[in-house]
């Protein structure tokens, strides 16, 4: 196989990019540039160490609809997990895999594949690295730092507290890399829901609250009915009677967290489709005019084009 020069994950973060260079480097050009065009170019004139600080501009689009679903699980792990299930959401010729994870010693090892064999270049695996850095950080990681397998050396510091090494040639092969930081609680930590009065009286409405506070996370009706301080069979019963069942009450939040997200420019449909937990787009098309009939298509572009008040 050939060297895969790779593609920018998403617009927002191809466009950060790109504003980012132009801000600190502004003798290289990126209009009409590509971005392994722009990130070689970087690494030609200031060395390695800025292609990865490049990754970390993601911390810049902290709001952002994907990057705030992308860390709202409650560990590293899980911001990890859902940033290769957008990999793949995305169509992206480069993977990142989960080579091992070790939460009691905070620690995880991953590796950058290209998924037809190919060869990834050393600009791509470094920026990648400073991308999830940036999204550790942004869920709440802390003392994180980076090291790169240098074979049969000692590992290479590229991202850390102390103080790394720019001046040391880089191993061979850069694409794996082993993640270690702070032990300490949960990033989030969920509890049973307590009972407001102010609260919906409906149980659906109140699942569908709970949903909605993290539409990628994996919801049971065990989990559900243990946050809404009910039994499993209570839970499914109060829904019942309320004609609806579990389900249905989760493709109610997702769908109703969509129509929200249709109105946000910045966002494609599959990134709306990733934000409210669809397992692709297609899926989240079929459920969506299930509930609305019509596309997602066709009321985002209704949203979009309405006159603004």
């Amino acid at each position: 196989m050939g060297v895969d020069q790779g593609s920018m994950t998403s617009p927002s973060l191809n466009a950060l990019l790109k504003a980012a260079v132009a801000r600190t480097y502004p003798e290289i050009p990126t209009e009409g540039r590509d971005k392994v065009t722009v990130l070689q170019a970087v690494m030609d004139a200031h060395g390695w160490r800025p292609v990865l600080e490049l990754g970390r501009e993601l911390r810049a689009l902290a709001s952002h609809p994907v990057l705030r679903a992308l860390v709202a699980g409650p560990t590293p792990r899980h911001a990890v997990e859902r940033w290769t299930t957008l990999e793949r959401f995305l169509h992206s010729r480069h993977r990142t895999q989960l080579l091992s994870h070790d939460l009691a010693r905070a620690r995880m090892t991953l590796r950058h594949v290209a998924i037809d064999g190919g060869t990834i270049l050393t600009i791509n695996d470094l920026f990648i690295w400073g991308v999830l850095v940036a999204l550790l950080e942004t869920a709440g990681v802390t003392e994180l730092s980076v090291t790169l397998d240098a074979g049969g050396e000692a590992p290479m510091a590229i991202h850390g507290p102390a103080r790394v090494d720019d001046t040391r040639r880089l191993p061979a092969t850069t694409n794996v890399a082993t993640f270690h930081w702070r032990p300490g609680r949960p990033l989030r930590i969920q509890a049973p829901a307590t009972p407001r009065e102010d609260a919906p009286r409906e149980v659906r409405e109140r699942l569908e609250q709970v949903m909605r506070e993290d539409l990628l996370h994996p919801w049971t009706l065990e989990e559900t009915a243990q946050r809404l301080a009910l039994s499993r069979r209570g839970l499914q019963r109060a829904l019942q009677q309320e004609g609806t069942t579990f389900s249905q009450t989760l493709q109610r939040a997702r769908v109703g967290a969509a129509h929200a997200l249709l109105a946000d420019a910045r966002l494609t449909l599959t990134d709306v489709a990733f934000c409210t937990g669809f397992s692709d787009q297609a899926h989240f098309t079929r459920t969506f005019r299930k509930y609305n009939d019509v596309p997602p298509s066709a009321l985002r572009e209704l949203v979009l084009t309405r006159p603004r008040r």
